[in-house]
């Protein structure tokens, strides 16, 4: 009989990173059930998102059963389209799910949509348990890419399903054999992405404890640049104790990523005081000036709104048009350029010329200003039909003449010419030499 086998040990880390604002990952960490989402749709979007999908997951019974993952899975599938279609503002919002399952008789029930990642670490070895859906994951499937072009891609950040994107979703559910001493771990793409296989190998392996790794993950994700959240959950298996859930370990940068603020022009000490000093008259301010004080504030608070506005709304703006060379790309931001001031970003090249789109469905680039998750879902879909081989030809050998009987019949008369005529030669030069 297989022994009874539980969570021993847990410990659970997550890091804005250096460039978002906000952190739009979720995890949980709730024995039997550990889980990470990586929600996307901007500001109060992605985290929103990925926060309906671990509710969905933690509303579990305490003892769930191996169908239960799937099943919370298309719950919160449900609930977030229908949070997204009565708030404008969330339009296209979806995240990714990674969620494990250990149930009896040692195995691990594992659902998964989207990038985030489960890796199993048994006998010294990292073994990753999932497939991404993404594009470059596509093409490396489809023997297009190799992993270390995928790694490099200006695609690798595009996923191809994601909870809350599309009704009909089908998520990844299998389940796994485990044993004593194995350890699972589940991370976001902001940790995968940033330092790959070889790197948390290398970390997973190290002496020391399941929180000394997370903490060295998401360190190493943040020395890498920090250019998405990262989140990492750890689980190790064994047949002692049940480990109690750990405060999630916290990760201080080496420096302070928040922007400090100018230092005001005079320092608010004693002397800046409003009451008088005795024996001074304070000088009066004339009444014009005043005015022009509050109408400079007035217009400084109105161009504050104005422009904290336009920012906002390109947080939450995505657009695929058209580049300078006329190849497709996946824009944040809003394509407008007031006083020669672009508000879009570099873009995220999807691999598509414009001319191959205009050329089948004109109206897929007039779609305009959308959410992250229906920009992202057009992407996809573009770089899908139009910009993936559907074969790869090796390249054929160049082709052999084949000889005719008219062709070779020329030959030979062309042979028995050339021979006539090299005997005639011959005959001449032995004339001129017996005259000689």
């Amino acid at each position: 009989m297989t022994a009874h086998l539980v969570l021993v040990e847990l410990a659970q880390a997550t890091d804005v990173g250096r460039v978002r604002g906000h952190n739009e990952d979720r995890h949980l960490v709730r024995p039997p059930i550990v889980a990470v989402a990586d929600g996307m749709g901007g500001a109060q979007a992605g985290e929103v998102a990925a926060g309906m999908a671990v509710q969905a997951l933690e509303a579990l019974p305490l003892s769930p059963r191996p169908g239960d993952l799937k099943r919370a899975v298309d719950r919160a599938n449900k609930d977030i389209r229908k949070a997204a279609a009565g708030d404008a503002g969330r339009a296209g919002m979806g995240t990714t799910v990674t969620a494990c399952l250990l149930g009896d008789e040692g195995r691990m029930y594992v659902v998964h949509v989207g990038d985030s990642r489960a890796y199993l670490v048994r006998d010294g070895k990292l073994r990753r348990l999932t497939d991404d859906h993404s594009v470059v994951a596509e093409l490396v499937r489809g023997g297009a890419l190799t992993e270390e072009q995928a790694d490099r891609h200006p695609q690798r950040n595009v996923i191809t399903r994601a909870v809350g994107a599309q009704s009909d979703l089908t998520p990844d559910s299998f389940q796994v054999p485990v044993q004593d001493g194995d350890v699972i771990m589940l991370c976001t793409d902001g940790v995968s992405a940033a330092i790959g296989d070889a790197a948390i190998t290398r970390i997973m392996l190290a002496d020391g404890s399941l929180a000394d790794a997370a903490h060295a993950l998401v360190e190493a994700a943040d020395a890498s640049g920090g250019e998405d959240n990262a989140t990492v959950v750890l689980a190790r298996i064994g047949t002692g104790e049940p480990a109690t859930v750990p405060e999630p370990v916290e990760f201080v940068p080496p420096t302070p990523r928040m922007a400090t603020l100018p230092r005001p022009l005079v320092e608010p000490t004693h002397r800046t005081g409003r009451s008088p000093q005795p024996d001074r008259v304070l000088e009066h301010v004339p009444r014009a000036r005043s005015k022009m004080l509050l109408i400079v504030a007035a217009v400084t608070v109105v161009v504050g709104f104005i422009v904290g506005g336009v920012a906002w709304a390109s947080s939450r703006s995505h657009v695929v048009q058209a580049d300078d060379s006329g190849q497709l790309r996946l824009y944040n931001g809003l394509p407008y350029s007031p006083f020669g001031i672009s508000l879009l970003s570099d873009g995220q090249v999807i691999g598509v010329p414009a001319a191959a789109v205009l050329a089948q469905e004109p109206s897929a680039l007039e779609e305009g200003v959308q959410g992250e998750g229906e920009a992202t879902a057009l992407a996809v879909r573009l770089a899908w039909h139009y910009g993936i081989p559907t074969t790869w030809e090796s390249p054929s050998a160049a082709p052999v003449p084949v000889a005719t009987p008219a062709k070779k019949k020329a030959a030979k008369t062309s042979a028995t010419a050339t021979a006539a005529q090299k005997k005639k030669a011959a005959a001449a030069q032995a004339a001129a030499r017996k005259r000689g």
